[in-house]
């Protein structure tokens, strides 16, 4: 147990600067600690109750009874723009905390159960000189978890979502919120064979309308497809890998209807290749590695910088155990962007940096 606290320790000093999360566009996939130390490699072989998150259908697995999860995220990032003059302009923007809620319930007596998740899935705040665009959406999942036989489990739910956006243009500014918007989720986990599991997860997006008095911004969220294999190895270690695709082409401008702000955008949808080591080193200790890569969804010819992504390289880690009654599980996870030279329409070197310090706490009853 000191070892686990040692390890805690030291992840929390790694993270204690400016600190962040933010993957193709402007999505944020970091939905807990034991997701964050696995580079969120998760679909197939997540093994507790953030399933809720990562694949409902997950939840077929766990024991009977209620599990709750919270989940604290602190976040930051180093972005900037060389331009050809050799000037640096910075992108002062602020990456912003988050906090997440995972529960769920599983029938001792039948394969029915079902799943809870509060997340922030969508978060990017951008200010260039005078122009700043932030928007955020927050996500409650509800899943209705069944496992149809002992090797194959399946989930259905409705995501339900509340957007914000702020924006500055020049003179012009635009603050509003939608009401609700809607999508829908399918999961499926089968273990076609021991020791190994299969996982698929579709998430719809949604369409949300936001709106300012008689202004709106027309926001299309993008269809998120997830597919992944684990295998557990000599009852010590897990190892996944998964592929990831985010139809960010949906987006075709962040333009103010009824006002004067313009941000014409031209996405490319996007894959992660996602890949993660989870080591059982004691009963009550987990480890657990991960690396991803991460394509970008903003072209070269046409890089929008009120979204302003870039394609990077992401390597975490993370511990957990068991303590004063309770699970607690900490991850960090550093992202390497490889500079960008953008043609069009501001020609520059982009340069971006981002850090991830996640803590979580459940409990099963």
């Amino acid at each position: 147990m000191k070892r686990l606290f040692a390890t805690v320790g030291l992840l929390c000093a790694c993270g204690g600067g400016v600190i962040s999360a933010q993957a193709a566009g402007f999505a944020n996939n970091d939905f807990s600690a034991s997701g964050v130390g696995v580079a969120n490699a998760m679909v197939a072989g997540v093994a507790d109750v953030t399933a809720a998150s990562y694949n409902p259908a997950a939840i077929a697995w766990l024991d009977g009874g209620v599990h709750v999860e919270g989940d604290f995220a602190s976040r930051g990032r180093n972005s900037s723009a060389k331009l050809p003059s050799g000037a640096i302009q910075s992108n002062s923007g602020s990456a912003k905390n988050g906090t997440m809620l995972h529960a769920a319930w599983m029938s001792h007596d039948s394969d029915i159960g079902v799943s809870l998740a509060f997340t922030q899935p969508f978060e990017s705040e951008n200010i260039w000189g005078g122009e700043r665009t932030s928007i955020k959406s927050d996500r409650l999942s509800v899943d209705v978890v069944y496992a149809l036989s002992s090797t194959l489990a399946v989930a259905h739910g409705i995501d339900v979502y509340r957007t914000s956006i702020n924006m500055t243009q020049g003179a012009a500014t635009f603050s509003g919120k939608d009401k609700v918007s809607f999508g829908v989720n399918v999961g499926v986990n089968w273990k076609p064979v021991p020791l190994w599991r299969v996982g698929a997860m579709l998430r719809s997006g949604t369409k949300a309308k936001v709106t300012s008095g008689s202004q709106m911004v027309d926001l299309k969220l993008p269809e998120q497809i997830t597919l992944g294999v684990s295998h557990d190895m000599a009852n010590a270690f897990r190892l996944e890998a998964d592929i990831a695709y985010e139809r960010w082409s949906r987006i075709k401008s962040l333009d103010v209807i009824g006002g004067t702000i313009k941000h014409a955008v031209d996405l490319k949808d996007t894959l992660a290749l996602k890949t993660g080591v989870t080591w059982y080193w004691l009963p009550d200790t987990t480890f657990r590695f991960g690396y991803a890569y991460e394509q970008g969804a903003n072209r070269a010819s046409a890089f929008q910088r009120a979204i302003a992504d870039q394609s990077g390289h992401r390597l975490s880690l993370g511990a957990g155990g068991d303590m004063f009654g309770v699970h607690l599980d900490a991850a960090y996870a550093y992202t390497f962007h490889a500079k960008q030279s953008v043609t069009a329409p501001i020609v520059a070197g982009y340069r971006d940096r981002e850090q991830a310090l996640m803590i979580s706490a459940s409990k099963a009853f």
